[in-house]
Formats: structure tokens, sequence, C-alpha cells
């Protein structure tokens, strides 16, 4: 089934508009991208499900008796999983050792995609994956800073994340850098998985019916909240199934912006076959968390229309970049008023609204007191 089956003519203009959008808003110099999981299925890394199977299979290696009565809710799972086998072992030195060789460095540790995605404009990268492919791609771009250019939240000083938010300012003596929030295969027995860490991790927790109690605000809340309600993110690579990380953009919406509007973009596949639950996901996604989706078509299950709009991004940026960081106008347009030019990104970041550099500024202070 082909793109014109899958939307109706009106859908299909309105996913072009918001790709469109999404394209703008990354050449721009101004989003901020979180990776999950699917982007590093294709080097080989198990989905979040299939992670989810390996460690059901360790369980029922390990003696009978795994609880699947939290089956559906997949942290919860997770967790039964943990618990069972250090009841049947005694210690949790098989459930360490799978994590690791699930997601220790492979070859190839990265491709193409990921080499183009982090030579992108982003502000910023964050990832909840425990895989170092981002990090590897990052560091083949730039080897000489290979020793420096990752951030563990929760694992690193504080002093780390604070310059992690200020290289989000265009400070340029701070070096890119892909910043872990769920831990990195580095140290796997501190990797945030199960429902318990993900409750100590982000400071409160979620009945049955999704309501939030809460403890603390953690750093990664403060962080993950700052990021949401400051920034303007792209989603690569989720699902948007994670109940705790979907809870903190609702948060951040019903504090700061007009429901019903797009704020952030969520780069989604489409298939003929989940056509409309994928639509309707998508509505939910804007109307409640304040993101926009754009889908791309993966009928045939080979994930090409992401790649695809990856390479329209980084195309636009090529196309932009010659005339704003050198000078040189390519456009044929060099006699335009100055203030009718296309702006660098250093200038845009002058042109910030009052309330956002203050913003900015009072987080910075708050983790630097912290630290």
């Amino acid at each position: 089934m082909n793109n014109q089956e899958i939307f109706t003519p009106e859908e299909r203009d309105e996913n072009i508009e918001r790709k469109r959008e999404l394209i703008e808003l990354v050449a721009s110099g101004e989003a901020v991208l979180i990776v999950g999981a699917g982007s590093s299925v294709r080097v080989g890394y198990v989905t979040w499900a299939g992670l989810l199977e390996e460690l059901e299979n360790l369980a029922n290696e390990c003696g009978d008796g795994l609880n699947q009565r939290r089956k559906n809710d997949s942290l919860a799972y997770a967790e039964d999983i943990k618990s069972h086998i250090m009841n049947k072992k005694g210690n949790l030195y098989r459930y360490y050792a799978l994590l690791y060789e699930l997601f220790k460095p492979r070859h190839p540790s990265f491709d193409g995609f990921h080499k183009m995605l982090v030579s992108l404009p982003f502000r910023g990268i964050l990832t909840t994956n425990y895989d170092t492919v981002l990090e590897a791609a990052l560091n083949d771009k730039d080897p000489t800073r290979a020793h420096d250019n990752t951030l563990v939240i929760g694992s690193h000083p504080a002093i780390r994340v604070h310059e992690f938010l200020m290289s989000m300012n265009n400070d340029k003596r701070i070096p890119q850098r892909i910043a872990y929030l769920h831990e990195s295969i580095d140290r796997s027995d501190s990797i945030i998985l199960g429902i318990k860490d993900y409750r100590r991790t982000y400071g409160f927790r979620l009945t049955a019916n999704q309501e939030q109690r809460d403890s603390e605000w953690t750093l990664h809340r403060k962080l993950l909240w700052a990021i949401l309600a400051t920034r303007r993110v792209v989603f690569i690579g989720f699902s948007m199934n994670d109940p705790y990380f979907n809870k903190m953009l609702e948060t951040v919406s019903a504090d700061l912006w007009i429901w019903d509007k797009s704020i952030h973009f969520a780069i989604m596949d489409i298939s003929s076959e989940s056509a409309e639950d994928s639509k309707d996901k998508a509505e939910m996604f804007r109307k409640e968390y304040g993101v926009g989706t754009v889908f791309y078509d993966n009928s045939d299950k080979s994930y090409q229309g992401l790649d695809g709009i990856i390479a329209e991004i980084d195309k636009k940026c090529h196309v932009e970049s010659p005339s704003t960081t050198t000078g040189q106008d390519l456009s044929g347009d060099s006699e335009r008023p100055e203030d009718e030019k296309p702006k660098s990104v250093a200038s845009r970041a002058k042109d910030k609204p009052t309330w956002l550099r203050r913003v900015s500024r009072r987080i910075a202070r708050r983790i630097d007191d912290e630290n």
C-alpha cells in the first residue's frame, strides 16, 4: 500500500507541511535532539521489545515461576524479571552480563545515518539508549575530543550538566556532547531499566491510572523539564510509549503552553497495517504533549523514509550554511537590505526572548548551587 493510500490528500498535505516546519527548525540551529532505541536497530541492537524478550528468556533459564502478571506494563515487567533472577540465583551477574552483551560496541559501531545525525546543527543531543552508537559517530566527527564528548546524567558531576546547558547557548568553548539520560553500557550495573529505577531517577511514581505522586525533583527531572520547557525538541527513534517521559511532556505542557499546539516534533514510521492507530496516537501527542508527528511510510520495513528525511534536513543545512558562516552570498541576493538577509545562528541567539534567557540563567545557577 503506497503513501497515497495511507493518507487522505488532506492528511498528506498536513504531513508535508509538518516536515517543512521540522526541516526549518533543525536548519535554524535552535532544536535539541533526543534519540531513542529505534535509531540503533539499524546497526544490530535490540529494540525495547527485543530487550524484554531477551531478559525474559534469561529469567526462564534461571528457574521457573516468573510472574507474568504485569507483562503489559513493560517497566514493571522488567522489574519483575530482575527480581526473579535475583531470587533464583542470589546475584545479578548473569543479568548484567546479558545487558553488556546486548549493548556492547559493535562493528560497524555506527553508519552513515548516525554520522549525518551528529553533524546536523542541533544545540544538544540526548539519548535514552545504553549503546555507544552516537558517541562513536561523534568521535569519528571530532577525534581530538573523543575523551570529552559524553555526559552521563547522574554519574558525572553536576558541573558537567551545567556545561551541557551552556553549550546550548552557543558557547563554542564547550565541545558538543552526547548526554546519556539512562546510563551507558560502560556502567551496566547502573542502567535505568525497571520501574524502581525510573521512580528513583525521576522522583515520582505513577499509579495504575497514570496519576503522578511526587517525592522529589531529581537532577534528571530538573534537566528534562528545563529542556522541554525552554527548547524545541526533535525525537528520533522513539515509540513515545515511555510513561515517565510522557508524563514529563504532559507536566511541561500543563505548566507553560497552550494545549493543542505543536512545540516539539517526533519523526515516526507509519504503515498500512497500523495507519489508523498511528494517526490517533499522533493526534494525542499533539493535543496532550505539544508534539507534532512527521510520518514516513515504512510499509516495506526498510526505514528508508527516515534516512530520506534526515538527508533532506542535511541538504537544507548545507544550502544555508555557506552564506551564514563565510559571509559569502551564494543566492544572488547580495543587494538585499541587511535586515532582510538570513541571520546567523549567533544572531538568532541574541534574539532569544528575554524570558527564555532568564530561565536558562536560573537553571544554570540552580545546578551550580547543587554541585
